[in-house]
């Protein structure tokens, strides 16, 4: 028997749609037809039963169930005279996506399929109502990048007739866009009848409900784009490469509006556009320019006659033009209104860094700003703003001395200089700042990759690792270690990990998932929670308590239900509105509730990290997982992130995984692609939005991405993972591999990837500091194990013969115990003279052991010390140990990017 909603679901389940409902954009309303006023409606198009709540893959989530567009219409009052139509069509329906899924069952593609699709009927007679409405529905996810085709990116011929007839028939005609991302516009000049368009995006479990308050009046839309709509796909540079094994990111800073306004493209909707049932005016009252703040203060006020609403105001800068590529605005600032009643004003202040202005210089490797005019700009979309102030920069500034990281081999940047002019503005507040006024910055002390520290008991200890230069530092021995030691600070976290054996740290550094020579490696890896994604490994000798990972962007994805010794227990989880509506809120203090709601899940269902948000920019509206991500815009982008992290981190013990770090922004050849990436687009756009994450909110970890980055897997880069991630931002969490990332774990190790999840490659990095011995089955023939390969997305065997190599001249020998009959292999070197018989259940191997102990064990000390760093803050190691628990974030030093009130 299903259990009664709790009061914790019934409490998240309303903050998610009132989150849907402040994310949804209104695109058009001619006519003013809504919010509707007349309930009596004929309702068409799939995504009307079917509606999509969110993506697939990690963004996934296995909620209790989802409120149909169908369903929150009549729960709403709405009488829908299409309801047979709809039913008939609803079973044909029901009856294909078995069909698909039956085909799937059991089966590895399963696991990252794509979501059922289908075209939806022609309409063949309108049913009689004052209103049409007609649901467009898409869904993408984990795997497979989308296409400009129609039934993806285009509309189908029959959802094109429908809708064009659709509105030509009804008095009344209102389109819903239930889609993870941006659609073709074209069809809107087809079908010059229709009233209204709302993106209601994905809105997660409880869509039905909050469409139809958006629909009836409840609510007044508020919700802003975060991407900028073209009128054609090609009109996005991006769209060049886009879905090379290697892309190259031709477009450089120019992504989303920076392009659209720099290049003068007139799009079809712009990035920060929606409209309301009401009218606003924007007025600046004050502005106040110096060389550390810049403060805009601005009143907004309800002009409309009938509804309340909202309004989002957007500060924006116009640098001057120079030889560094720069656009003709950035965004810097935001702010979302309360729900202004008709006549009612509210003042709203925001306040920016000056130095947030910088721009990257190549030529030096630093942040600069340049000299010249900067242009103040105030609105509510990045193409309906008003220069509100200005100030002129006497000379050049650098902001940050940095050095070169992450250059690519070959610049792949096409676009270079936009075809803007500066413009020349008066009547406005005019400022000249100084640059003998700025702040001093201390210079970066990067570390040096060449460097190893490996602390140890005894110097003369012959210890493995080849390659760069190892310093030794002496602690005391101690047989007696326990983490509870380290946290009462009797003994110090070098101390505790130069007494911890190879294998100790080398299971520490590897999620629990352990190599298996029977089984397969596909499926959840942990055990500790039901269907969460990972988990750390426990060590009972040290005192070390496992740690929890659970999926993903839209909610955590574990099992609904599931059996505890005979107990049937269940696990409901909320399924949120996909990271793009999130965003499309623009309002920081509702993400962070939600990311406060998330953390009591985690809290409740003992997750320790979640593996969220996703914060990769849309360079290209097809990205498949560009559901998972908030905006084009990494300013944008990089606060809602940090909002929701700040949610989840209030409470105590817990943390998010920001991923997936770097330049993850496709999902073809996603494991074996090399991402080639400008310098100034790197620092700019791709890296920008997690450097405002881990300097504003600093997440518990960060997980990498599987893709290269100019050469290199991210999982594996030393200049991202260490010298950007610690040493330039000072970044305190750890670093995550995704799952099965192809970057080799020795690697990782010295690069600054702490983690190597799910697991199951313990054997290479114990292979990489002492002699792996070969494994046998029990009659005495090589082992044989069964494995994953990520990239063809199937079961791999390999004879585990591990670091020995057998030959004839070999100078090394291992004894066998046989059973049963010689196999091939061992008869074969029986003849080469690899294998003596010694009697009749013994051979002896002859051979050499591989020269490959290249890997220092400092490199792995490091690595377990930032794991262990988290689990002494985690609410597990303070459960174990009956202590209070702390908050992850106590005692370190956070600042806001922007600031408002």
């Amino acid at each position: 028997m299903e259990q009664k909603m709790s009061q914790r679901e019934i409490k998240n389940l309303d903050l998610s749609k009132q989150v849907a409902e402040d994310g949804m954009v209104l695109l058009q309303n001619e006519n003013k037809i809504l919010p509707l006023r007349n309930k009596k409606i004929a309702l068409y198009g799939s995504g009307s039963f079917a509606t999509v709540k969110g993506g697939t893959g990690s963004g996934d989530v296995n909620q209790r169930h989802v409120s149909s567009i169908i369903s929150g219409l009549k729960e709403h009052g709405f009488e829908i005279t299409t309801e047979s139509w709809l039913r008939r069509f609803q079973r044909y329906y029901d009856s294909k996506k078995n069909e698909y899924y039956n085909k799937l069952d059991g089966s590895l593609a399963s696991l990252l399929a794509p979501a059922f699709t289908m075209d939806d009927m022609e309409v063949s007679e309108f049913e009689e109502a004052l209103t049409g409405i007609y649901v467009i529905s898409r869904s993408s996810g984990e795997g497979h990048d989308r296409k400009n085709e129609k039934g993806d990116y285009q509309l189908t011929d029959n959802e094109l007739s429908n809708i064009k007839r659709m509105s030509e028939y009804y008095q009344n005609s209102i389109l819903l866009l239930n889609v993870g991302g941006i659609i073709d516009t074209s069809f809107i000049e087809k079908c010059p009848l229709l009233d209204s368009i709302l993106l209601v995006s994905q809105p997660g479990m409880d869509a039905g409900n909050a469409i139809a308050e958006v629909l009836d009046g409840t609510v007044t839309p508020s919700g802003k784009l975060t991407d900028t709509w073209a009128n054609d796909y090609s009109d996005y540079p991006s769209s060049k490469y886009f879905g090379e094994n290697d892309p190259r990111y031709n477009d450089g800073i120019y992504v989303g509006y920076r392009y659209f306004d720099s290049f003068e493209i007139k799009p079809k909707y712009e990035f920060g556009y929606g409209l309301s049932y009401t009218k606003f005016m924007i007025d600046t009252d004050k502005i106040s320019v110096n060389e550390h703040q810049i403060t805009v203060k601005v009143n907004v006020q309800n002009i409309g006659e009938k509804f309340s609403g909202k309004e989002v105001v957007q500060l924006y800068v116009s640098s001057p033009k120079s030889k560094i590529p720069t656009p003709y605005q950035t965004l810097q600032a935001y702010d979302k209104t309360k729900n202004l009643r008709p006549d009612e004003q509210q003042n709203l202040t925001m306040s920016i860094g000056t130095k947030n202005l910088a721009v990257f210089d190549t030529r030096i490797a630093a942040w600069v700003m340049v000299p010249g005019i900067y242009l103040i700009r105030v609105g509510n979309s990045s193409r309906n703003t008003k220069v509100v102030g200005q100030f002129k920069l006497d000379k050049l500034v650098v902001i940050q001395q940095l050095e070169h990281k992450l250059t690519p081999a070959n610049d792949p940047t096409e676009l270079t200089e936009g075809k803007f002019s500066s413009e020349q503005v008066g009547g406005v507040p005019f400022f000249i700042l100084k640059a003998e006024n700025f702040d001093a910055i201390e210079p970066i002390d990067y570390s040096n990759q060449s460097q190893v520290i490996t602390y140890t008991t005894n110097l003369d200890q012959e210890l493995p690792g080849k390659g760069y230069d190892e310093k030794l530092q002496k602690v005391p021995a101690n047989s007696n270690l326990n983490l509870l030691d380290v946290y009462n600070r009797k003994i110090t976290l070098d101390e505790f990990v130069a007494n911890m054996s190879n294998s100790e740290l080398i299971d520490l550094v590897e999620g629990s998932l352990k190599p298996n020579v029977e089984g397969s490696m596909v499926g959840n890896a942990a055990d500790l929670v039901a269907g969460a994604a990972g988990q750390t490994t426990n060590n009972d000798r040290l005192g070390i308590p496992a740690t929890v990972n659970a999926d993903g962007p839209a909610g955590l994805r574990l099992e609904q239900t599931f059996d505890d010794n005979g107990k049937t227990k269940h696990q409901y989880a909320t399924a949120w509105p996909i990271g793009t509506l999130l965003a499309q809120t623009w309002n920081r203090d509702l993400v962070q509730r939600v990311g406060f709601a998330i953390g009591t899940e985690m809290k409740e269902f003992g997750i320790t990290m979640w593996l969220a948000p996703g914060m990769n920019i849309h360079r290209n509206l097809l990205g498949g997982r560009n559901f998972e991500y908030f905006a084009e815009d990494p300013v944008l982008s990089g606060t809602i992130a940090a909002a929701e992290t700040k949610g989840v981190q209030t409470h105590t013990g817990i943390g998010v995984t920001i991923k997936h770090f770097l330049g993850n922004n496709q999902e073809t050849a996603r494991n074996t692609g090399n991402s080639i990436i400008g310098e100034q687009a790197l620092r700019e756009i791709y890296l920008k939005n997690f450097e405002i994450v881990v300097k504003t909110a600093q997440p518990m970890a960060i997980m990498s991405s599987y893709n290269k980055v100019n050469g290199t897997f991210a999982g594996e880069n030393y200049e991202s993972l260490t010298n950007i991630l610690r040493d330039e931002w000072n970044f305190k969490g750890l670093v995550m591999t995704d799952w099965f990332s192809l970057a080799d774990p020795k690697h990782s190790m010295h690069s600054g990837n702490d983690l190597i999840m799910p697991g199951g490659s313990q054997d290479k990095l114990f292979a990489a500091v002492d002699n792996l011995k070969p494994k046998f089955a029990k009659n005495g023939h090589i082992a044989i194990r069964k494995s994953f390969d990520i990239v063809a997305f199937k079961e791999t065997t390999k004879e585990l013969w591990n670091d020995f190599e057998p030959a004839a001249d070999g100078e090394n020998y291992i004894r066998v115990s046989l059973s049963g009959e010689l196999d091939d292999d061992m008869t074969k070197m029986l003849y080469d003279g690899s294998a003596q018989i010694i009697n009749n259940d013994t051979v002896l191997l002859k051979g050499n052991w591989k020269d490959n102990n290249d890997l220092y064990i400092g490199d792995l000390q490091k690595s377990a010390m930032n794991i262990l760093r988290v689990v002494l803050k985690s609410d597990r190691f303070a459960e174990k140990y009956g202590l209070k628990e702390i908050t992850y974030n106590r005692n370190m030093e956070l600042y806001d990017y922007f600031s408002t009130k």
